[in-house]
């Protein structure tokens, strides 16, 4: 599959999926021009809750017409962050390496300074990556294009309606918080597996020679 030269779209807090996409390749290109696109992975996620899988949604504010993804706005009037942040120590207080890794996560939380969706994703994603001690030289569309030549166009890769597990490159069981209780869950948040795994996780992404 590789070396491979891969557009995908901006996500919230992503699937295991789209960074094993995003480190195994070669370039990747991220959408900054397309139109915001409801009830899809840009600005949700989902964890693995005692209830079982938890969607986490960052509210927008919206406005007439359609709206590119790069001008969306965050809205801050119903306290998500403290929401979110309360779902995640519920969900992964009890993994081996929250405490880890909480505190800096809760700094971006607790801060409002970046108000724009996009940004918010990308400041998380460069976390992550950091977290893996790996970097991505991301490139951003300049133009929105149906085809775009000379990439492997995975922007909708999670608002296909398939089973999350069938988007992995890559997929393998590891040990998460509720797995007495209920059976394995694929491919959500990496956050699920930064808790549960920690730097081991980078295992869990990168394709094999």
């Amino acid at each position: 599959m590789r070396p491979y030269k891969v557009i995908l779209s901006t996500a919230y807090l992503p699937p295991i999926a789209w960074f094993q996409l995003a480190i195994n390749a070669e370039i990747v290109v991220i959408e900054k021009q397309e139109n915001y696109q409801k009830q899809s992975y840009r600005n949700r996620c989902k964890i693995f809750s005692a209830n079982g899988i938890l969607d986490l949604i960052i509210p927008i504010k919206h406005s007439a017409g359609k709206q590119k993804i790069n001008e969306i706005f965050i809205d801050d009037s119903n306290n998500w962050r403290k929401q979110h942040w309360q779902a995640l120590n519920a969900a992964y207080g009890k993994s081996a390496f929250f405490l880890y890794y909480k505190d800096h996560l809760k700094s971006i939380y607790d801060s409002k300074e970046i108000s724009n969706l996009f940004e918010l994703n990308l400041v998380l994603i460069q976390w992550i990556l950091k977290c893996y001690k790996t970097k991505i030289e991301f490139e951003f569309s300049s133009e929105f294009q149906n085809t775009p030549e000379g990439l492997m166009d995975e922007r909708n890769m999670l608002a296909k309606g398939k089973p999350l597990e069938e988007e992995l490159l890559l997929s393998k069981n590891y040990l998460q918080v509720f797995s007495e209780k209920m059976p394995f869950q694929p491919n959500l948040s990496i956050l699920d597996l930064l808790f549960n795994l920690g730097p081991r996780g980078i295992d869990f992404l990168l394709l094999p020679d």
